[in-house]
């Protein structure tokens, strides 16, 4: 360890002019001495398999952090989504629409896919709006239809 470069750091930092010969340098320069040993065995104990391992599993800890935050916040909307739907299936006039048998007649022409047809009058080719109704002919040949739209009376 070079004292005179030890000196002038002391008297740098400090303002304190030290002689390289005071007791007190020798100490000093004992102590830059054993921390340069112990930094360069730390050092040596260090690999970078070690170093990749440490960031791995520094990086699974964060990475299940974050999925089990995810989680939360994915169970939270999903409770808040369910209590809006039981919100809305409260609602007394839709529950009287769905217990009456036109109600259930419209869910079931729903699931299958004919609401849509019936509602655009759509269904078959021979189906056709004449004055506001949806109109198609009977087999014997006579109009046979429903309403659509505003009824104005």
């Amino acid at each position: 360890m070079d004292t005179r470069r030890l000196c002038a750091a002391i008297f740098e930092r400090s303002g304190i002019a030290v002689d390289e010969h005071d007791p007190i340098v020798a100490v000093l320069a004992a102590s830059a001495e054993q921390t340069e040993e112990l930094g360069e065995r730390l050092l040596s104990r260090t690999s970078p398999v070690r170093i990749a391992l440490a960031i791995t599993v520094a990086a699974a800890i964060f990475a299940a952090a974050g999925t089990g935050m995810g989680w939360v916040l994915a169970q939270q909307r999903f409770e808040a989504e369910r209590v809006e739907w039981l919100r809305k299936q409260s609602d007394p006039r839709l529950t009287a629409l769905l217990q009456s048998e036109q109600g259930r007649a419209g869910v079931q022409l729903a699931e299958l896919g004919v609401a849509a047809l019936l509602a655009n009058c759509n269904g078959r080719p021979s189906w056709s709006v004449q004055e506001g109704y949806c109109v198609l002919a009977t087999p014997e040949g006579r109009p046979d239809g429903f309403r659509v739209g505003e009824q104005t009376r």
